[in-house]
């Protein structure tokens, strides 16, 4: 009997490790799998993780492309020209942390035939992650003529031999134009109206009021009326489309585009591409960083010849003589200068600083030796708040009267003050805080550049489109 019995415990406890085994086996294997799936989703985690940091280093190398280039084309570094060669593309440094390249193109947008930048930016991760990154500027402020201040009554061409090939920028004040007068660009006119009539010939209208245009006027562009109505009798001629956040009121004339109206359309004219209702986005000149005062201060560059008085007739003739660039520091002379009936044939650059009255009335200046050279009038303003700020009174203005530059002449005339160039030939910029008196001036834009090499414009105007591409 014992040996019964301890044959059946055997038996029993054979079976219990049976049992147990078969229970290690299956606890190990829940464990082991738990362990793959758990370490499955570390990797799994991991690789996201991973992923979304390369990612956020491809986003961040595209950005800091953008910032880069778009910095160096401020500064002039990297110049984008309409219809030219491109510039070649940016890359990031060697050692950057951040790896980006850069291309860089300029062309006129089909649709508005104004020149447009556009800088695509490519973004690489460490891991191999790549962004692309559009942004599109619209064209920056740049013109033969400025005037943040309009004289009393608004800016008025009305001499047949008034012309700017440039923009013309009225701050605050009104624009009318006739008798074959011609701006070739813009005229913006912030706060005021513009009338252009009997073949006053504009490149573009952009007026925060009202518009009318009539009896032989011609815009070669659009034409924006922001918040005021708009009048066009015949056989005035638009080349662009026209806006108008108001009523149209249509006596006749052409519209080479489309005509959209907030308010009502009265009467009619050949509009080509249709009347519509509706609203519209304002065009970027018109927006409040589109133009900023640019505060140029003395800079002495070249050969520097200061006076503690004001210049003598003996001064004022070395001008001529000079054969490598001058800066002429007459900032400590308090009454007028004058140079009246002067002919002056430069043989370098010529740069005056001054803070009173200059009087170059019938001033010709030609070149001596065939060569281009640049004759530069400035008032500096010497606080750096973005604003025209000056020594202004009547003892402060530039009077260029019927000045004839010949054209290998050009120059800047900058006044933070009043600046008066009726019946002036002008080759490059006028930048004043007032411009009284352009009637029957010719000027000519052209895009020079400052004694310490900065530009009298925005080189960039605002974002107009920016989007990922890829």
């Amino acid at each position: 009997m014992f040996i019964k019995l301890a044959r059946a415990l055997s038996h029993s406890t054979r079976r219990d490790e049976g049992s147990t085994l078969v229970s290690v086996l299956i606890i190990m294997l829940v464990l082991t799998i738990g362990g793959l799936v758990l370490a499955n989703i570390v990797i799994n985690t991991s690789g996201v993780v991973m992923g979304g940091r390369d990612s956020a280093e491809s986003r961040a190398a595209a950005d800091a492309g953008l910032a880069d280039v778009a910095s160096k084309i401020q500064r002039d570094e990297i110049i984008c020209v309409t219809g030219g060669t491109p510039p070649a593309p940016v890359v990031s440094a060697a050692g950057d942390p951040t790896t980006y390249s850069v291309t860089i193109s300029c062309a006129d947008n089909p649709s508005t035939l104004r020149p447009e930048l556009t800088l695509i930016s490519t973004g690489y991760g460490t891991a191999g992650s790549t962004t692309r990154t559009s942004v599109t500027y619209g064209p920056g402020l740049a013109g033969a003529l400025t005037t943040v201040v309009a004289p009393p009554g608004g800016l008025s061409l009305t001499d047949p031999n008034s012309s700017a090939k440039g923009n013309v920028l009225v701050d605050d004040g009104n624009f009318t134009c006739s008798n074959d007068a011609q701006v070739i660009d813009a005229v913006i006119v912030r706060n005021g109206s513009v009338h252009n009539s009997n073949k006053c010939v504009v490149g573009k209208v952009i007026a925060s009021q009202a518009v009318r245009l009539d009896t032989g006027a011609k815009v070669t562009g659009d034409v924006y009326a922001l918040n005021g109505n708009f009048s066009l009798d015949a056989p005035a001629k638009i080349g662009g489309n026209v806006y108008v956040n108001g009523n149209a009121v249509l006596n006749g004339g052409e519209i080479t585009g489309s005509l959209t109206v907030t308010g009502t359309v009265t009467g009619s004219a050949t509009v080509a591409g249709g009347i519509h209702a509706g609203s519209f986005q304002s065009p970027p000149e018109v927006a409040a960083s589109a133009f900023k005062w640019i505060d140029v201060p003395y800079t002495a560059r070249g050969t520097v010849v200061t006076s503690a008085s004001c210049p003598s007739l003996a001064d004022i003739d070395l001008i001529a003589t000079y054969s490598v660039p001058h800066v002429l520091d007459w900032r400590s002379c308090g009454s007028l200068i004058n140079f009246y009936e002067k002919p002056f044939a430069l043989k370098t650059d010529i740069t005056i600083y001054l803070k009173t009255t200059v009087n170059l009335d019938k001033v010709v200046l030609t070149s001596a030796d065939g060569n281009a050279h640049q004759f530069n009038l400035i008032m500096p303003d010497e606080t750096p708040n973005e604003a025209p700020t000056g020594p202004c009174n009547a003892d402060t203005r530039f009077d260029i009267y019927r000045l004839q530059m010949a054209p290998l002449i050009s120059g800047i005339a900058y006044s933070p003050c009043q600046i008066n160039p009726g019946g002036a030939v002008w080759n490059g910029i006028i930048y004043g805080n007032t411009v009284q008196s352009f009637n029957g001036s010719k000027l000519t834009y052209r895009d020079l550049s400052l004694p310490n090499g900065k530009k009298l414009r925005e080189t960039v105007g605002p974002i107009i489109n920016m989007k990922d591409v890829g």
